[in-house]
């Protein structure tokens, strides 16, 4: 029983299976699924309240191949959200031949890259290699024991480095929606926008809809405020200064030898 992923769950519940990106609403999604009778739910929060079973990550990262790992680190959970279940709805649906699945999604993808820019990736994507490297240090830094296995992961997985400072994470975003729309046959599938509430979700999953709000939580504002964010957001904002800094230096080195290049000084 071990190996054996148990998202089932008794009465008139399905399985589940979320195949969204992280930050389009998937700890909201969770509190709701175990509101509903799917408990507990896995997140990628689950690897900091049971840190015990985050070897998974280099486990997976030296073999991805080895179901067992897979099963290992999913056993006990009746559904599964975001990272690192979402990498796998394909294969969970492979075991689950019955289960529904969940694509969350946010309002456009602008939405999507400008919230995970201010969280969960280098928020110079985009923009230049000094802002990305320097940023990528801080969060070589402040990471978890497993953040630098769950990056390279997050790279094969996706087939992109969501981090790096070319990567168009508005077409990452996109397209990864649009392969899990293909994989997964139209009735078994809900795309779902958090703002829609309970209704949706309720009616797909066949159970009665709660007389309490939906939930709504780890907003941007709540994410950078958690033990360990916070400081990696001040970590990263004093980046920022030594890269003006840099900058200023740099033009006012170019700057000097302009003018002596012209003889002007």
């Amino acid at each position: 029983l071990l190996y054996t992923i148990k998202f089932e769950v008794t009465g008139q519940h399905d399985k589940v299976i979320g195949a969204g990106l992280g930050r389009t609403g998937t700890l909201s999604l969770k509190m709701a699924l175990e509101q509903l009778g799917f408990d507990p739910c896995h997140h990628f929060i689950e690897t900091v309240l049971h840190p015990e079973r985050n070897h998974f990550y280099q486990a997976h990262a030296e073999d991805g191949n080895n179901e067992d790992v897979i099963k290992e680190f999913f056993a006990g959970y009746q559904a599964t959200v975001d990272f690192p279940g979402a990498w796998f709805y394909e294969k969970f649906m492979e075991w689950n031949p019955d289960a529904k699945v969940i694509l969350t999604v946010r309002d456009t993808p602008e939405s999507y890259v400008k919230s995970t820019q201010a969280t969960s990736f280098c928020s110079n994507a985009n923009s230049n290699w000094l802002s990305w490297k320097l940023d990528w240090w801080v969060r070589c830094y402040y990471g978890r024991p497993h953040s630098n296995a769950h990056r390279s992961l997050i790279k094969r997985h996706l087939g992109v480095n969501p981090n790096h400072y070319k990567t168009d994470l508005g077409k990452m975003y996109t397209e990864w929606n649009a392969k899990v729309q293909r994989v997964v046959p139209a009735e078994k599938l809900l795309v779902f926008n958090v703002k829609e509430g309970w209704a949706p979700l309720c009616e797909f999953l066949g159970v009665p809809i709660p007389d309490t709000p939906f939930p709504r939580v780890n907003s941007t504002e709540q994410y950078n405020s958690y033990p360990g964010n916070k400081e990696f957001l001040r970590a990263r904002r004093a980046v920022y200064g030594i890269q003006v800094a840099i900058w200023i230096v740099v033009i006012g080195v170019l700057v000097k030898y302009a003018l002596q290049l012209f003889g002007v000084v």
